[in-house]
């Protein structure tokens, strides 16, 4: 819930004595605005502020170079300090700044702190409950798909029109989970808000979904792919394209599917719905029974054997198929004898009751292990 501080600092031009001192405003978003005079206020700071000082302080470079060490510590959006007579900072407080990329801006001592904090207090608070609206009005799209008079006006309304193509992303980062929130993840909010203007974004569990309009399908995976390239612990799922507000859903499902199958069957931390193969179709089926049943008249003497024996027929046979059914080539993976598997095959053949290496029978083993690898989520949840 920010506002992008370039359209703040647009409110103040026409009326206020307000001047930009850095390069830009850095593409920073603001969530709140605070009167901090001294260093040792800093931190309490969550980040995302614009700061106003008074300059009362302001005694060195020194001072303020540590003051905005902290504010840069604490992910300030930008600092506007009261200069007297109008003066401007020195050149080298305007280079460190930009270094830093803290948008820095001066003001005089007369300039009237309170109407300014007051204007962008309504400013926040309204972008605020647009925000929320958009959020509500994309859950809707998603749950509520038929029932588009309880999204479709408010999206439009505000920029997110019929005609856009969309796509959903569902992102998240776990492992930096900690009792005071997950740095980690507002980073990535923050990112994806910088980079994916035209979006709208909400956290549940930990779990970010972003909508992002009008932008190229190829654009947004390379987006995401590059930030989970940079850390294996951030693991996300694309869904694929629509172009009709009411079909926002399908994108969303797609997302989940991908987003889902990274924790599951396939070991990646990022997947693009439309690049999953024979898994669109696995997880696209609506049959709740049918995969079990599938499973279960492939597989299910040798499963249930394996739980009373406490043998892993299902693991070697697994292996075998993953070895293209070469008798050497599955010893060797599994470090066993090549007679020692022989017998091993033929007993499976046996609980089975077919012939595995039909082709058929093998397709069907094949289509069962791909299941499996899927996991709970498809598999055992959907038991009759």
């Amino acid at each position: 819930m920010a506002v992008e501080l370039e359209k703040l600092y647009v409110q103040l031009i026409p009326e206020y004595n307000i001047r930009l001192c850095t390069q830009s405003c850095f593409e920073k978003r603001i969530s709140w605005i605070h009167m901090v005079e001294d260093i040792e206020f800093t931190q309490f700071l969550h980040g995302n502020e614009l700061l106003f000082n008074s300059g009362l302080n302001y005694e060195s470079n020194e001072w303020l170079k540590k003051f905005i060490d902290c504010l840069c510590e604490k992910n300030a959006g930008g600092l506007i300090v009261g200069m007297h007579d109008g003066m401007g900072f020195p050149q080298e407080i305007v280079d460190y700044c930009n270094e830093k990329k803290l948008p820095l801006f001066s003001a005089s001592w007369d300039t009237p702190y309170i109407d300014i904090m007051r204007l962008f207090s309504e400013i926040l608070l309204k972008n605020e409950q647009i925000e929320t609206n958009l959020i509500n009005a994309l859950k809707n799209a998603i749950y509520y798909p038929d029932s588009q008079d309880m999204y479709q006006n408010h999206l439009e309304r505000n920029g997110f029109f019929e005609d856009y193509s969309y796509i959903v992303i569902r992102i998240s980062c776990h492992t930096y989970d900690t009792d005071k929130g997950n740095s980690i993840l507002e980073d990535l909010e923050r990112d994806i808000r910088y980079s994916m203007r035209k979006s709208i974004i909400y956290k549940e569990q930990g779990i970010l979904t972003v909508l992002v309009a009008g932008h190229f399908e190829a654009w947004v995976k390379e987006c995401v792919r590059d930030m989970c390239e940079n850390d294996e612990n951030i693991y996300a799922g694309i869904g694929i394209t629509v172009n009709k507000l009411n079909e926002i859903h399908r994108s969303f499902e797609s997302a989940q599917i991908a987003y889902q199958l990274t924790k599951t069957a396939i070991p990646k931390n990022y997947l693009v719905y439309n690049e999953l193969g024979i898994y669109k179709i696995l997880t696209d089926f609506k049959e709740p029974t049918l995969y079990t049943k599938f499973v279960d008249e492939t597989l299910g003497s040798l499963l249930q054997y394996d739980r009373e024996h406490q043998t892993d027929y299902v693991a070697i046979l697994q292996a075998y198929f993953e070895n293209e059914c070469s008798t050497v080539c599955t010893a060797q993976a599994l470090y066993c004898h090549k007679n020692t598997l022989t017998y091993k095959l033929n007993a499976i053949k046996e609980i089975l009751g077919y012939d595995i290496l039909n082709n058929e029978n093998r397709t069907k083993i094949m289509l069962s292990f791909y299941i499996l690898r899927i996991g709970e989520m498809w598999y055992n949840n959907r038991k009759a």
